[in-house]
């Protein structure tokens, strides 16, 4: 969210908030003066829900406005030097993980998903793979590779690599017989 549409929607709260004031002031008659060039409403309850859901709005907008002003990218990953900052995309880290997954034998399909954390990357992978592979041999050896190539190309600490087999792949003409 860029710079302006965070200044809106803290000036947005901000209005959202003076009419649930407003409402209030009208409601407990504490500018005479006020209360009367306003139409009273009918009912006293309608009012302060009206200030209560105004006051909530409010409270979502300035939180949304002044919570993305302090946050970093979420799709990249800051990396610390001594010139400057390095912002590497998740995106660019998910084609990493894939590259190291294509150059895995016995996998045919795959998904992937990184995200950061304040303890490294977590990476998550769902593949597919071919028939007759040992597991546990072919899940280790992926997750040290892919900890292993990620930490040495990115630099980063990679905390989690969790990979799911989703499916084996059956051959078809096995399958239709």
């Amino acid at each position: 969210m860029n710079k302006a549409a965070r200044i809106f929607l803290v000036f947005l709260g901000l209005v959202f908030l003076g009419g649930a004031l407003l409402l209030v002031v009208v409601n407990y008659n504490l500018l005479p003066d006020l209360a009367l060039s306003l139409p009273r409403w009918a009912d006293e309850m309608v009012t302060l829900a009206t200030a209560a859901v105004l006051f909530l709005i409010a409270v979502i907008f300035i939180a949304l406005g002044l919570r993305s002003a302090g946050r970093k990218p979420g799709n990249a990953l800051l990396k610390g030097s001594e010139y400057g900052e390095v912002l590497i995309s998740i995106t660019a880290v998910e084609n990493m993980v894939l590259r190291v997954i294509q150059q895995t034998q016995g996998i045919k399909d795959v998904s992937r998903q990184v995200t950061y954390t304040p303890d490294g990357l977590v990476v998550r992978v769902r593949i597919r793979v071919m028939p007759d592979i040992t597991l546990p041999g072919l899940v280790n050896d992926l997750q040290n590779r892919i900890k292993e190539y990620l930490e040495e190309i990115t630099g980063v600490t990679v905390n989690e690599v969790k990979v799911m087999v989703e499916n084996i792949i059956v051959d078809q003409a096995v399958s239709k017989k």
